[in-house]
C-alpha cells in the first residue's frame, strides 16, 4: 500500500426518511436559501417537501430553473447571479449529479465574485472560497455528494471538464428519494459506481490487498443491488445499500487510499462523448467500459483475471483465457439488468458516426494532453477503435 493523507469533512445523515430531519438539523444557521434542483423533483413533490423544511429550518428560500443532464455554464452563472442578488449564504443542492456539481460552481463564484468559468478551464486560486452548500441525492452514481469535485459543461465548445470546489457541509442521504427514479436511470447509475470503482481496482497496482477485496466487495454488492432493483424497484434496502456502496468510490475517496493513480481511460472517453452529445454520463459508462476491458485485457490479463475469478466466479487457470471468460461474463450480466448495450440506447434520435466519434477522439486527446490511460496507456487510435465499437452490440 502506498503512503497517503485522508480526510472527509461533510457531514451525512443517512435514512429512509430522512430529509424530514432537514429542518432541524439546519435550525437557525443560515437565513436565505438558493435551492437547486431538476424538474423531476419539482413533478414528484420532493422540492416542496425540502423547501418546506428549509423554511422550517427559519430561511428564506429562492430558486433557479431546473438543471439539466450535463449542467451548462448558462445554469451556474443564472445561479451565480440569483445567490448573489439574494445574498444567499447556503446553497442547496436537490438531484443527481449535475445539480450537485452545479451547485458547487455556483458557491464558488457566488463567493469570491471569480468568473465560474476560470474555475474549470481557467487558473483560478483551487484553495477556494465557498458559501456553504447542502447535498440531498436522489440517485446512486458517482458520490460527488460527498466530495470536493465538480463537472460542468460549455455547450459552445460542446466539452465537459472538471475542477476543484469545496467540500459540501452537510449530506442528506435517503434511500427512499432514489426509488422514484425511473429503473433506466437507476442503472445507468449504477454504471456510473462501477465505472468508479474499477479505476481504482483496475489500475495495475497488486500490492494492497485489503483494499483489492475491499473493491471487489463493492461491485459484487453493487450488482447484488442492481438485480435486486431489476425485479424489485422498490426495494429501500437494495436502494440503501447502492446509496452507501456509490460514496466509497469518488464520493469519499476510500477506494483510492494506497492506491496510486487512477485508471481513468473510461471517465476521460465518456466525459469527452457526453458533452459533445449532450447523453447521460452513466448511461456512456455503461456502453464504453466494457469496450475498454475488451480492447485492452490481453496487454494486463492478470488484472482483469482476478475480477473473472473473485468476482464473476469464472473458474479457469489460464491466465488470458480466464480474463476473457470474466469480461464475456460480465457483459451477460450488463444484459440481464438491461444496462445500455450501444449509443443508440442513450438517445435514439441521435447520429453516431464515425465523423462525429473521430472529433471526440480529438478532443480527448487534447484535454488530456495525449495521455489517456494508467493501466494501458491508449492511442488515439486506440481511443477511436473503443468509441466505434459503441456502434456495435456486445
Amino acid at each position: 500500500m502506498k503512503d497517503f493523507e485522508y480526510w472527509n469533512p461533510v457531514e451525512t445523515v443517512f435514512g429512509n426518511g430522512c430529509i424530514r430531519q432537514i429542518g432541524e438539523k439546519l435550525s437557525g444557521k443560515y437565513k436565505r436559501y438558493l435551492l437547486v434542483s431538476t424538474r423531476s423533483s419539482r413533478k414528484l413533490g420532493t422540492y416542496d417537501k425540502v423547501k418546506e423544511q428549509l423554511q422550517k429550518a427559519g430561511g428564506e428560500v429562492f430558486e433557479i430553473s431546473p438543471v439539466p443532464t450535463n449542467p451548462k455554464m448558462t445554469n451556474v452563472y443564472e445561479g451565480v447571479h440569483m445567490a448573489a442578488e439574494k445574498q444567499a449564504d447556503c446553497v442547496v443542492a436537490l438531484g443527481g449529479g449535475s445539480v450537485m456539481d452545479c451547485s458547487k460552481i455556483i458557491a464558488m463564484s457566488a463567493k469570491t465574485g471569480i468568473d465560474a468559468r476560470d474555475y474549470v478551464w481557467g487558473d483560478a486560486d483551487k484553495d477556494t472560497q465557498s458559501i456553504d452548500t447542502v447535498m440531498i441525492p436522489t440517485i446512486a452514481a458517482t458520490g460527488t455528494e460527498l466530495n470536493n469535485t465538480a463537472v460542468v459543461v460549455d455547450r459552445d465548445q460542446r466539452e465537459k471538464f472538471w475542477c476543484y470546489a469545496a467540500f459540501p457541509k452537510l449530506c442528506f442521504m435517503d434511500p427512499e428519494l432514489t426509488a422514484t427514479l425511473p429503473e433506466k436511470m437507476t442503472i445507468w447509475g449504477i454504471m456510473d459506481v462501477l465505472s468508479h470503482t474499477f479505476e481504482f481496482y483496475m489500475n495495475g497496482d497488486m500490492d494492497s490487498e485489503f483494499q483489492l477485496q475491499f473493491s471487489e466487495g463493492i461491485i459484487r454488492t453493487v450488482m447484488k443491488c442492481a438485480e435486486q432493483l431489476h425485479e424489485d424497484p422498490q426495494n429501500l434496502l437494495a436502494r440503501g445499500e447502492l446509496l452507501w456502496s456509490s460514496t466509497m468510490t469518488w464520493g469519499t475517496g476510500l477506494t483510492k487510499i494506497g492506491r496510486g493513480e487512477a485508471e481513468m481511460s473510461c471517465h476521460n472517453i465518456e466525459e469527452r462523448f457526453s458533452g459533445f452529445f449532450d447523453t447521460h454520463h452513466g448511461g456512456g459508462l455503461g456502453v464504453i467500459t466494457p469496450r475498454w476491458m475488451l480492447h485492452v485485457y490481453q496487454k494486463r490479463p492478470e488484472i482483469f483475471a482476478r475480477f473473472a475469478r473473485n468476482v464473476m466466479g469464472i473458474q479457469e487457470e489460464k491466465t488470458v483465457e480466464c480474463a476473457r471468460l470474466g469480461i464475456e461474463k460480465y457483459c451477460q450480466w450488463l444484459k440481464k439488468i438491461q444496462a445500455p448495450s450501444v449509443y443508440k440506447d442513450l438517445n435514439p434520435e441521435l447520429e453516431f458516426d464515425k465523423g462525429q466519434l473521430d472529433l471526440v477522439a480529438e478532443k480527448i486527446w487534447k484535454v488530456c494532453g495525449r495521455k489517456v490511460g494508467k493501466l494501458v496507456p491508449l492511442q488515439i487510435g486506440d481511443i477511436k477503435s473503443i468509441l466505434y465499437a459503441g456502434n456495435e452490440s456486445l
